[in-house]
Formats: C-alpha cells, structure tokens, sequence
C-alpha cells in the first residue's frame, strides 16, 4: 500500500481487511461484520472523511519538512478552527460539533494529529474508524495500528487506542 493523498477505495479497504485477518488482529467473524458495514458507513460519514482526506493531504504536503517549525501542526491545527469558524458561520452546528475540541488537540500532536478526525468518525462509526487507521498505518509503515499499539509503552498505547477505540 503505497503512501497518498486521498481517502481509500472500497477494494483497498477490502485488501487492508484482508491483511488485518493474515495478521491476526481480526477474527474471520469480526472481518466479515467490517466486510458487510463498512460501505454503508462512508456513505453515511462523508463530510467527516473529507476532513480526514485533507488532513491526510496536509502530511503528504508536509512530509520531508526540515524547519524546526512543524508547519504540518500548524496547518492541521488552521484547518480546524478554520472549518468550525466556517460552520458555525454557516449556521451548520451539527457540522460544526466534527471540528470539537479534542480534534483540535489531538491535530496539535504530531503523528497523532493527521487522524485527528478519527474521533467523530468512531463516534458514529467504530468499525470504520479502526478500518482507516489500520490501512492509512499499513501505508504509512508497513504494518497495521494494532501492531503499532502492542509494540508501544502501555501510555502511548492507551492513548492510541482511545483513539481509535477497537470497534467490538
């Protein structure tokens, strides 16, 4: 899986459910529920997974920054204001409750920070939300977010996955 700036086709998203069955960090069962909800569960999150897409356009924009300024932070942290200011102006508040103040936090973290709208999406979609970040961390380093959890001190682990909180 190849690094890039838009959001996964449903085949990619199959291919990563496959892997994460190879790996063994889903069952054939629960790889089957993410087979079955998955499709209708973009269809219903689009405005958060574009927010998502630019924050992802956002790292590969940013990605061989060498100032000691992480410009990559601080535009992740512009576009969130930015898009709340933006709704709430609108008079959208529904849309304007996505850019909430933990997505402006955790856009403030680096790595962290490009998932940042991995929080609204597991609220209204667990199973897409651990699918996302699973195939974004196969593209980014190879292995999924579940081996990055396990390989990490139990902090950073928990923090991780309250992040992306496992969806049964």
């Amino acid at each position: 899986m190849a690094k890039k700036s838009s959001l996964p086709t449903t085949e990619e998203l199959q291919q990563t459910i496959d892997l994460l069955l190879e790996k063994g960090d889903v069952t054939a069962f629960q790889a089957d529920a993410l087979r079955l909800n998955f499709p209708g569960q973009m269809e219903g999150s689009q405005y958060v997974l574009k927010n998502l897409g630019a924050h992802i356009s956002i790292g590969v924009v940013f990605a061989f920054d060498v100032v000691p300024l992480p410009l990559g932070t601080i535009a992740r942290v512009a576009w969130v204001a930015g898009a709340k200011v933006t709704e709430l102006l609108r008079g959208n508040f529904e849309r304007a409750r996505v850019h909430s103040l933990g997505v402006f936090l955790i856009a403030a973290v680096p790595w962290f920070g490009y998932a940042a709208y991995l929080l609204p999406l597991r609220r209204d979609s667990r199973e897409l939300a651990f699918l996302l970040a699973n195939h974004t961390w196969l593209g980014r380093t190879g292995d999924t977010y579940e081996a990055f959890i396990r390989a990490k001190p139990k902090l950073i682990g928990r923090f991780a996955r309250r992040v992306v909180p496992l969806p049964w």
